[in-house]
């Protein structure tokens, strides 16, 4: 049935996380017993995989014998290695037995030796584990860097209309999620970063019509991953993903440096701003490091990607706060903005607030102090989006005017 099919599937996927059977039958919304009979399903699934596997490769070695089992909870293995020809080394081992150590690393092995000079038995036995994800992205991390083969035109600065008012035009993507899950199948980050860049070139066009713009700020990270290389959000509460993470982490880089090329047609100087969000603090952190990296040469672009949550910056007279907006609220923001910003406070009339989080618009005013929460960018919704009704929201980009003199001008909205 394509219901027990998709409820295996989720199964299978939140296993590494080693958590009770009243978990998972929590997270799936079925019962304990169902739980064990899903789990009786993978065993089988694994053991007729293995047991494949095994019996084609047996008929390719002379005279020797090949046992697999996997514990798929405990993410353990064991490989039973008989012959009568000896290994003499790990390397032999992993050959023979196809231990696929992208996703294997051998804890410990043994070699025992029977029988005589004319009946010799070497058996091999080695215990497995599955690689930590820490070690699965960094292999495929490294990987990537070393075959990644950029292509990065030359790109002209724009010419400026000396009758026209230069601007800043502030670009804040909130909340994209770009790998989540979507349960109604639109499930290609591509499409999903191609409709953003669409959206972007839209609001240039109609930013620069009548301005220069002469400053682009661009934000970065803010929930751009639905989940750290764990598949959770950064405290720990599982998500469920589009692709494995090493996968969604390239598309991403390649997809955000053509945004970055494009920013850079209309604007003089582009700063891109990393915002440490709830969901992918530590990846998001990544993402801007290996950007920053790969623009380390482009005298038009600048970089602040420091950790630090709240990010200030500023644009003639105008004061800018950046922040995520999941732990603190609108109000303690628009009070620590003076006190953490009072060496340049005097110097602005115009004081803002960026925030997202929550997926939805609000906008406010502390004495001043104009706050907006942006609407996010993510259309996709999870299993736990519909079942608690979180299924009507517009998906959002928003571009911010600033003039140098005059502060907020205009504001862009180019909806998913």
């Amino acid at each position: 049935m394509p219901e027990n099919q998709s409820l295996l599937q989720q199964l299978e996927q939140m296993l590494h996380w080693k958590k009770s059977k009243k978990f998972y039958a929590d997270k799936l919304n079925i019962t304990e017993s169902e739980v064990d009979e899903l789990m009786k399903e993978l065993r089988s699934s694994e053991e007729v995989q293995n047991e494949a596997e095994i019996a084609s490769y047996i008929g390719e070695l002379e005279d020797a014998i090949v046992r697999f089992s996997e514990d798929v909870q405990k993410g353990t293995g064991e490989v039973v290695f008989n012959s009568k020809e000896e290994i003499k080394s790990l390397d032999e081992l992993i050959e023979k037995c196809k231990i696929d150590t992208d996703k294997w690393e051998i804890t410990k092995y043994v070699q025992n030796y029977w029988g005589n000079a004319d009946h010799p038995h070497y058996q091999v036995k080695a215990w497995l584990g599955v690689k930590k994800n820490e070690q699965v992205f960094q292999d495929s991390f490294v990987s990537f860097l070393e075959n990644y083969q950029p292509c990065s035109p030359e790109i002209v600065a724009p010419k400026f209309d000396l009758g026209k008012k230069d601007a800043c035009l502030i670009i804040n993507k909130q909340d994209s999620h770009l790998n989540k899950l979507d349960v109604e199948g639109n499930n290609d980050i591509g499409e999903r970063f191609g409709t953003f860049i669409q959206k972007v070139e839209i609001i240039l066009n109609q930013a620069s019509l009548a301005n220069n713009l002469s400053d682009i700020k661009y934000i970065i990270g803010s929930d751009e991953f639905n989940s750290e290389f764990t598949n959770t959000t950064t405290k720990g509460t599982p998500q469920q993903n589009i692709l494995s993470y090493h996968t969604a982490f390239q598309l991403i880089c390649e997809h955000e440096v053509s945004v970055i090329n494009l920013l850079l047609q209309k604007g003089h100087e582009v700063e891109v701003i990393f915002v440490a969000g709830n969901h992918d603090e530590f990846v998001g952190w990544h993402l801007a490091s290996w950007l920053q990296t790969y623009f380390r040469n482009e005298e038009r672009v600048f970089f602040d990607i420091s950790p630090r949550y709240r990010k200030y910056v500023s644009y003639g007279s105008s004061a800018i706060m950046f922040n995520h907006g999941d732990a603190l609220k609108p109000a303690k923001l628009a009070h620590l903005f003076p006190m953490e910003y009072k060496e340049d406070w005097s110097d602005h009339n115009n004081f803002y607030i960026f925030t997202g989080d929550k997926h939805h618009e609000m906008s406010l005013d502390f004495n001043g102090i104009k706050f907006y929460q942006l609407p996010a960018f993510s259309t996709a919704k999870s299993s736990w989006d519909e079942k608690n009704g979180y299924t009507i929201s517009k998906g959002e980009v928003t571009g911010f005017l600033l003039e140098f003199n005059d502060g907020m001008t205009n504001i862009f909205k180019q909806y998913i």
